[in-house]
């Protein structure tokens, strides 16, 4: 608890494995501040109401009764507790309740965050309170890790059960058994599935997706920096969905990713001002183009390896003065075909380059609607991928990848 206690920002990002006690804690801190300030509106958050009363509500009705606050008849319905100073803390499902919009609070816990199945769902509780705390087991990569995890206002922290001096015994003992059964006596891999259940529950780290293709390593800005090869560069459009730019270097069987654009057009636009918007051209999609390769001082001379979908967008970019910018040559297979040679790399990710970490991550073989594997990737998590790919492509086409 003392470490959740000293967290400091406005979101409090919670992560941890089994046994942590992190929702424990969390609740303990929250009846704390609701008891002793006044007229605060407090909202508990989960994916389901029927769990939430076996799981978080009883917790919380087991602590206000250890602390002697607790008062049947200020909870009648076990989903809105009012306490004697007029705060109130409300448990919300979101399979039953509906949250509105601008609803303000003091406080919103997001409990088991990751069972809350989108974005959108928390921002619309999150925007508009003043403390704003999540806690989840780390299953997989979700919403929080790309779009709340690196906000300036966030603080991450990842607990364990060593963090819980109460932890039973026996849950401790279950959890040691993933460690003995996932890794052999020299730390090597010996069985991934119970490696996986030991880094998720055990250790309070990310696990890893069923199917998942790559599996890349991070550099430095400095060690990117520093290597003198040839820059090309691999462009995803995007007017809704992410635009993705990405740097790439190869050197002889290494291939080193710099991530420079992720945000959509159509989100650039919006935040630009009237100035920017006439600059570019409101209704042309051509002018942001190449007002963003000027911003981002792509050089004009490079190869820029694009998605073949918009050829307006290329040629407005080659009229510009990029004459390198060009379409890939894509056919039927392009996907798999690409991924394969990607796979024969060993690839490398600048450590400011977030969302090629998670895309890679997270990106995985689609399957069918029983579960079957399919023979090509899922159409998600692919953006800063496919323009990666394309340059991969490329390269592969010129003969200067001569590995693959």
């Amino acid at each position: 608890m003392h470490k959740i206690s000293k967290m400091q920002s406005r979101i409090w990002g919670v992560q941890g494995g089994a046994g942590a006690g992190k929702t424990y804690s969390i609740l303990w801190l929250i009846i704390n501040h609701a008891a002793n300030n006044p007229n605060k509106k407090i909202f508990i958050v989960s994916g389901e109401l029927t769990k939430m009363k076996e799981s978080v509500i009883y917790d919380f009705e087991q602590i206000m009764t250890t602390l002697g606050y607790f008062d049947k008849r200020s909870f009648p319905n076990r989903t809105k507790y009012n306490f004697p100073n007029g705060t109130f803390v409300k448990f919300i499902g979101l399979d039953v309740d509906d949250l509105g919009k601008g609803i303000r609070s003091d406080i919103v816990f997001f409990n088991e965050a990751n069972k809350i199945l989108s974005f959108e769902a928390y921002r619309q509780m999150a925007q508009r309170a003043k403390r704003v705390i999540l806690d989840f087991n780390p299953d997989v990569y979700f919403w929080y890790h790309k779009e709340v995890m690196n906000r300036p206002d966030c603080e991450h922290l990842i607990l364990t059960y060593e963090d819980n001096e109460y932890c039973p015994e026996n849950e401790v003992k279950e959890l040691l058994l993933y460690k003995d059964r996932g890794y052999g006596p020299d730390g090597q891999v010996v069985n991934e599935f119970y490696a996986n259940k030991w880094r998720v529950y055990g250790l309070g780290e990310v696990g890893g997706v069923e199917g998942r293709i790559f599996h890349w390593k991070p550099c430095s800005l400095e060690k990117y920096y520093s290597i003198d090869k040839t820059i090309y560069y691999g462009v995803d459009w995007g007017a809704e969905d992410p635009f993705a730019i990405i740097e790439v270097k190869y050197d002889d069987g290494d291939l080193y990713v710099h991530e420079l654009n992720y945000r959509s057009e159509n989100s650039w636009r919006r935040n630009m001002t009237d100035i920017q918007l006439a600059e570019v051209g409101a209704r042309e999609g051509e002018g942001f183009i190449t007002w963003m390769f000027k911003r981002l001082k792509i050089p004009t001379r490079n190869k820029i390896i694009c998605d073949n979908n918009r050829p307006l967008k290329i040629k407005a970019l080659r009229k510009k003065g990029w004459t390198g910018a060009q379409a890939i040559k894509k056919g039927k297979g392009s996907v798999m075909t690409g991924v394969g040679f990607m796979q024969n790399l060993t690839i490398y990710y600048t450590n400011t380059s977030h969302n090629i970490e998670q895309e890679q991550l997270l990106y995985a073989m689609d399957v069918d609607r029983k579960g079957n594997p399919l023979d090509e990737p899922e159409d998600a998590n692919n953006h800063a991928m496919d323009a990666i790919r394309y340059v991969v492509m490329f390269l592969e086409q010129r003969r200067i990848i001569t590995a693959a």
